[in-house]
């Protein structure tokens, strides 16, 4: 019974994104690939948040996650990755016990409301005027 199922069991694809779920062999190597995407701001911000992550969250703690987080958010604008980090460390949401998949969250949210909170940030806080020039 076995035999006829062979390797296409493992081979789950997710509806979302796209991403297979076969355990990925030379994961350093992957994690490097997609991290050198960003600038140097950002994949230090990367590096920063993900040992903060290994050393307060124990079910996040493994290469894996983190791979799985960078293969996730590789599709949203790096202003939005950076404004997450930043709300995520300063929330200090890792003492929390959060890790990889809340920080997507963040990111993911960010991206799809950012139109909408601009505006209503706009609301609430204004302008700047327009610059007039003294006589």
């Amino acid at each position: 019974m076995s035999g006829k199922l062979g390797k296409d069991v493992f081979n789950i694809v997710c509806p979302c994104c796209g991403y297979k779920f076969s355990k990925p062999k030379d994961i350093s190597s992957k994690i490097m690939r997609l991290v050198s995407n960003y600038t140097k701001e950002t994949s230090t911000a990367l590096k920063k948040t993900m040992r903060n992550i290994y050393n307060n969250v124990p079910s996040d703690a493994n290469p894996t996650e983190y791979y799985y987080f960078l293969y996730g958010i590789q599709q949203f604008d790096e202003v939005h990755i950076r404004y997450g980090i930043r709300v995520f460390d300063k929330g200090g949401h890792h003492l929390g016990g959060k890790g990889f998949k809340f920080l997507r969250s963040i990111i993911k949210n960010r991206q799809a409301n950012f139109d909408k909170q601009l505006k209503n940030e706009r609301k609430s806080y204004g302008k700047l005027p327009d610059k007039s020039v003294l006589k």
